[in-house]
């Protein structure tokens, strides 16, 4: 085998043991459960998910209903499944990398040539780095040991993205066949995977004329990734038209950068903030200058002692400024596309844009390609540093309890409830949540919502009637500010009732009261 085969399964391998440790240590949250909920559904409602407004990935859970048919519905269960394609994007990023970075283009400079320096020559080593940092990311851990449909939305990118080039540099009809169906398959994925499309149509334009030979396959490539959108584009455009509220908040453009470069850079937990940063940007900002400048060879063209560059020189100087390019519009212009979508209808979320996090790590891989080019001992420290600030934050993540416990909120209500008591869900959501870890029968009511301005007398003249024959009350409250922003729930239960218990639990509190 060769040497960046034998490294590529290594890390394949690293990246199943980061992502299969304590696979279920988290208790499941509100979304994934949701995600068993909607995959179990009856047929013609899962069938409906497919063109009914508001669904964010019904293929996903569409699959995972033979999944869950077939490996139970547990929380390892339900996890692994995104586990197996958190890992198999390991090996994809390398091939995309060696695609992208590692190996010369048709028509690109002779990767042997004489007049190239070493480190102006590919190597197969930029998809092996890639590999390794995508293996060790902590925040592609995180959403590998996640029952949603985000590992497989970064799969299908990653593939996605590398059948396109390989369909731009060869125009063979089968790399195209490929594209199309992948990317199809990721409209349907995540809603927000349509923003690809563009995004790969900028990749074309901007290396006209280099992919002039091969318009004909790009337009009907083009024109056949419409057909599958059209049912999609149906409910998504009027949506938007609508200034329909979704719930999440409005972000500027800076904000929304700084949230995913330290997403990227340092995943959800980091204990040692700002190293994570520090040395992540400083492989992306050597990757940049990589591709950007060529050695020595472009001064002495500009009058500097020495030779002037040789053709060969100059033309490796347009093949990385061309790749540049093409990786800062991967980058950039979903998010830019996602900003002027929320100007009108706030959809931004950092996991809805996992699929981009190839190109953060494309570049910054290219960066140790290059500092490993001119110094070894620079590259083991600065590998050696980021490594460190992965692994420590990995291990931070998968020790610490971060999304809401309702799995120990549901063990302290199972042995401390009394009888027939009422339980009331703030938010009312949740409830779902709740009941897949309590089995047994019980009775309960909707929180209230009150963030529409409801006054305290309402809230008073319902709470009563809520109340109404029973002595003992529960309340379980998760996310509160998003249904009662002013506490007015939890303020009358204070003042019409005892706190005989309470429990408090990652972002889930349990309070018993005894009402008077």
């Amino acid at each position: 085998m060769k040497r960046t085969t034998l490294l590529v399964l290594a890390f394949t391998l690293l990246a199943f043991f980061l992502r299969a440790y304590h696979l279920d240590f988290q208790s499941l949250w509100r979304d994934e459960v949701d995600a068993i909920r909607f995959a179990r559904s009856p047929w013609p409602e899962l069938i409906a998910t497919f063109t009914g407004p508001g669904w964010n990935g019904p293929l996903y859970f569409f699959v995972l209903r033979y999944w869950l048919a077939l490996a139970g519905s547990s929380e390892f269960s339900l996890r692994y499944f995104s586990l197996f394609f958190g890992v198999l994007t390991v090996p994809l990023s390398y091939i995309l990398g060696r695609r992208w970075l590692g190996q010369r283009s048709p028509g690109d400079v002779p990767p042997t040539s004489p007049d190239l320096s070493p480190q102006h020559r590919p190597s197969a080593f930029v998809g092996v780095w890639t590999a390794l940092l995508m293996a060790v990311s902590p925040y592609l851990v995180w959403y590998s040991q996640e029952g949603k449909m985000y590992a497989l939305v970064l799969a299908l990118g990653i593939l996605s993205m590398y059948l396109y080039r390989r369909a731009l540099d060869e125009g063979r009809w089968w790399w195209w066949a490929g594209h199309v169906l992948v990317t199809s398959l990721g409209l349907y994925t995540h809603i927000l995977m349509a923003l690809l499309i563009p995004t790969q149509a900028l990749l074309f334009i901007l290396g006209w004329p280099r992919y002039r030979a091969h318009w004909r396959g790009w337009l009907v490539d083009m024109l056949c990734l419409t057909l599958p959108y059209l049912p999609l584009a149906t409910w998504q455009m009027p949506l938007l038209l609508s200034g329909f509220q979704t719930g999440h908040p409005f972000y500027p453009l800076g904000d929304m950068v700084s949230i995913l470069f330290s997403a990227y850079a340092q995943g959800i937990l980091s204990p040692l903030y700002p190293l994570s940063h520090v040395v992540m940007a400083f492989l992306c900002l050597a990757g940049i200058l990589a591709l950007v400048k060529v050695e020595n060879d472009l001064s002495r063209a500009m009058g500097n002692q020495g030779p002037p560059p040789s053709t060969h020189q100059e033309q490796a100087q347009a093949d990385n400024r061309r790749r540049l390019e093409e990786l800062l519009v991967y980058l950039t212009v979903p998010v830019l596309a996602v900003y002027l979508v929320s100007l009108r209808m706030p959809v931004f979320t950092d996991r809805y844009l996992i699929w981009v996090a190839p190109a953060f790590y494309l570049l910054a891989a290219r960066g140790l390609a290059a500092i490993r080019a001119r110094s070894g001992l620079v590259f083991a420290l600065v590998l050696a540093l980021a490594l460190t600030g992965n692994l420590v934050t990995w291990w931070t993540q998968v020790h610490t309890p971060i999304k809401s416990d309702f799995r120990a909120a549901a063990r302290y209500f199972a042995a401390h409830r009394q009888g027939d008591e009422l339980v009331i869900f703030q938010i009312p959501y949740v409830r779902y949540t709740f009941e897949y870890y309590f089995h047994d029968e019980y009775r309960w009511a909707e929180g209230l919502y009150t963030n529409y301005g409801m006054s305290e007398e309402e809230v008073d003249r319902l709470m009563q009637a809520m109340v109404a024959g029973y002595e003992e009350v529960w309340l379980v409250a998760s996310e509160m500010e998003m249904w009662d922003q002013r506490g007015l729930v939890k303020r009358w239960l204070d003042t019409h009732g005892q706190v005989m218990d309470r429990a408090d639990f990652t972002r889930v509190t349990l309070v018993h009261y005894k009402i008077r």
